[in-house]
């Protein structure tokens, strides 16, 4: 897994490809971490306001790279950061 010495997640370090795409120097990029240390890709878009016409992003977590195939984070780190905790799952 890309995990950095201090234990935090240095998604991007697997291959230039997924720096390159999380880099958005040219545009929005699809590939972003989230506030809550969650590497998600952008999947749709959702009408927020139909009077603006403005439109928010549907993310959902990676869980490998989909240039090279590394694992960057599982199932449980994602629950983790995000506090959903599925009681269902703990069996």
């Amino acid at each position: 897994m890309a995990v950095g010495t201090s234990g935090v997640h240095e998604f991007g370090t697997c291959c230039v490809d997924l720096q390159d795409a999380m880099s958005g120097e040219e545009f929005e990029p699809l590939l972003t971490v989230g506030e809550d240390g969650v590497l998600y890709m952008s999947v749709g878009l959702i009408d927020l306001d139909e009077e603006d016409d403005d439109a928010g992003m549907v993310d959902h977590p990676m869980f490998f790279c989909p240039f090279c195939g590394t694992k960057l984070q599982t199932v449980e780190d994602v629950r983790a950061k995000t506090g959903d905790v599925d009681e269902d799952d703990e069996d």
